[in-house]
């Protein structure tokens, strides 16, 4: 967007470990305990939102960007794991396990992490994350 739009999705914003995820904004103890003005942070959308257009530059014309996540999240989707309990395992330069939850926002004993699968019309889909 050529700095025209400053924002991120929910699943990108959860990775940064300063975004709560359960109240889905950006955590002000973590902000202040970190000295980071929140003015500083992207707005958080829905995974599926209005992020800007692309330069023209780039592909020739000046594309609308509609929607952005995570790359694992962004498997899960591409994977059609839409229900609570479905899973997809990715081999890449790394290999994660990531499972739905549903609404609820599962919180691990074995160093799992609890993350957003996405969000879409303000409804948050929560999973759970490992590496193998």
């Amino acid at each position: 967007t050529g700095g025209q739009v400053h924002r991120t999705d929910a699943t990108n914003a959860s990775r940064t470990m300063l975004f709560n995820i359960h109240q889905q904004c950006w955590d002000e103890e973590l902000l202040q305990l970190f000295n980071i003005p929140a003015a500083l942070l992207p707005e958080v959308m829905d995974s599926a939102a209005d992020f800007g257009r692309c330069l023209p530059e780039w592909f020739g014309a000046s594309i609308p960007v509609c929607g952005i996540a995570g790359d694992q999240q962004a498997a899960l989707f591409g994977h059609a794991c839409f229900e609570q309990g479905m899973a997809k395992s990715t081999y890449g330069t790394g290999c994660f396990l990531m499972l739905n939850t549903g609404d609820t926002a599962l919180k691990s004993n074995n160093r799992l992490l609890t993350t957003v699968a996405y969000r879409l019309n303000g409804k948050v889909t929560y999973a759970i994350e490992g590496g193998i």
